[in-house]
């Protein structure tokens, strides 16, 4: 298992959502051209007005929205395995709510085939929404991830369950080689049933994009070996 921590961003202007957003991408190594900062504004634009007729989420103003859900999202992205190791490039975000860490998954790595699963219908709406006003390329399933066939290669989840439920569900969610990423904080341990899942922990990354200290967990599976 490997361990690293991300230091804490202070990020100048923090008054500029802007100014945050540009800052704390580039402290993460994701530097962002024109067209992807206006499509994140847009998205946080929107996040903002649906705010106000659905619970979409409870962080309301616009600094803490970039840091709290896009820059978080962001730390997930950079952990994110590359296409030559993937099979089929799939990845299923559960739980997704306002889209993340999912929707941004689809914004920055368009090669992957994403999934956002979230039950909730007036979320759902949401979702397909930012679809078509980012013209982004994802699928948004309105049930319970229990319903899911599964064989994805990432599946992903930002506290949506607690981590023992999401490490039984994230297993029967990918194929037989694949990996189970579980956004949380520090304090919470690891649970037996990774091993019983047939996971292990690959990565173990503390990170503090300015809201706190998270963690993010990398779960492994390996093809079994040949008989």
């Amino acid at each position: 298992m490997a361990s690293r921590r991300l230091s804490r961003q202070t990020l100048d202007g923090a008054d500029d959502p802007q100014a945050v957003l540009v800052q704390g991408a580039a402290r993460l190594g994701l530097p962002l051209d024109d067209a992807t900062i206006a499509r994140l504004l847009r998205y946080q634009s929107l996040l903002l007005q649906w705010g106000d007729r659905i619970n979409l989420t409870a962080v309301r103003n616009p600094g803490d929205v970039v840091i709290r859900h896009f820059l978080d999202s962001l730390a997930l992205l950079r952990e994110l395995p590359q296409k030559p190791a993937l099979c089929g490039g799939t990845l299923v975000d559960v739980g997704s709510g306002a889209g993340f860490p999912g929707v941004l998954c689809a914004l920055f790595r368009p090669e992957l085939r994403v999934t956002l699963v979230e039950r909730v219908g007036k979320k759902a709406a949401f979702l397909l929404t930012l679809r078509r006003e980012l013209a982004l390329d994802y699928e948004v399933e309105a049930r319970s991830a229990e319903l899911l066939s599964g064989g994805y290669d990432i599946a992903v989840s930002r506290a949506a369950l607690p981590l023992s439920d999401w490490l039984k569900l994230g297993a029967r969610l990918i194929g037989q080689t694949g990996w189970v990423f579980a956004m949380t904080t520090p304090r919470e341990p690891v649970p037996a049933e990774a091993g019983l899942a047939g996971l292990f922990l690959h990565r173990d990354v503390v990170y503090d994009v300015g809201a706190g200290s998270r963690t993010l967990l990398c779960f492994r599976r390996l093809a079994p070996p040949a008989p």
